[in-house]
């Protein structure tokens, strides 16, 4: 079963499958109230990533794994595999950026910025970094039973952001 946040009525609806077009992230959560380690959070980008570290509440974040589709990975067939670091390039003489994903069995760079010039780089994501944070837990009242998006809301509809 899926868990999706329909953004415009602010629901939780279960699905049976989704689909996926392009690499994201897949978090093995574990419920600060129940202790299950039953559950995920699928993770659309980078960006969405650093928020959902920073943001999610109620939640300890076990595992990130990065889904590959064969465009980013070269082969036949999508990947799964364990997340180790993601870091943010910016050209210092161009606007030109990337994003390096390593992973336990590879790297992937996206973006069109030549690495060997003058460069700044963010570390977005470690493992370190993920085993650093502490759980935030929320003020509401948490019930146990029923559907639940283990999932900051945003503030703001995604296009005003």
């Amino acid at each position: 079963m899926i868990y999706m946040l329909d953004p415009a009525g602010r629901a939780v609806i279960a699905r049976s499958h989704c689909e996926v077009e392009g690499p994201c992230f897949l978090a093995t959560i574990t419920s600060v109230h129940t202790g299950k380690r039953d559950r995920a959070a699928m993770i659309n980008c980078a960006y969405e990533l650093q928020y959902y570290l920073h943001c999610s509440e109620d939640v300890v974040i076990e595992e990130l794994q990065m889904l590959c589709p064969p465009t980013v990975n070269g082969g036949d067939a999508w990947s799964l595999e364990d997340l180790v670091q993601i870091v943010f390039f910016e050209g210092v003489e161009t606007n030109d950026t990337a994003v390096v994903y390593r992973t336990s069995q590879s790297v992937y760079k996206l973006g069109e910025l030549d690495l060997r010039m003058k460069k700044n780089r963010r570390i977005w994501y470690s493992k370190r970094l993920l085993r650093s944070q502490i759980p935030r837990i929320s003020n509401r009242a948490s019930e146990l039973c029923g559907q639940h998006l283990y999932a900051p809301l945003y503030a703001k509809p995604a296009r005003e952001l």
